[in-house]
């Protein structure tokens, strides 16, 4: 029997904001950017979050991501859990460019996810922008290949 749980669509803005409002904390407080003050990384973690909670179209966007990005996280744990019961050491196999392919994968879902919310407001509309930045990416993709040593 499978349990409806349609009923938290209507708690979605207050996720949306507890979301933010831990990751933007926990960022200032790890990184110290603003200081060592506990106040000051709580107060501009809440009025971003608030930002992001009034915002429909920042709301619909932090929606879309939210669920990919734990997906990806999921997945990261179950690779490094079969690594880790295959190998005895998971840093042989888990190296630079592993950290890497993940974050490609993050910012791809970002990126993704901000086409699919914002797309009436952004360039994506025009064919011949989007071919242009898909030519400009293809060569420097394709330069950064070849001189490499």
């Amino acid at each position: 029997m499978a349990v409806d749980i349609s009923g938290l669509e209507f708690f979605m803005p207050i996720f949306g904001f507890l979301f933010v409002f831990v990751i933007v904390y926990a960022l200032l407080d790890k990184t110290k950017i603003l200081g060592e003050s506990k106040f000051i990384n709580l107060l501009i973690s809440f009025v971003i979050a608030v930002i992001f909670a009034t915002v429909s179209s920042v709301q619909d966007y932090v929606q879309l991501v939210t669920p990919w990005f734990v997906v990806l996280v999921i997945a990261l744990f179950f690779v490094l859990i079969i690594v880790g019961l295959s190998q005895n050491k998971i840093s042989d196999i888990i190296g630079k460019r592993f950290v890497w392919v993940f974050i490609v994968a993050l910012i791809l879902v970002f990126l993704i996810s901000a086409t699919k919310v914002f797309a009436p407001v952004w360039w994506t509309n025009e064919g011949r922008i989007v071919g242009g930045v898909l030519l400009l990416i293809i060569g420097a993709l394709a330069a950064w290949v070849i001189t490499r040593k």
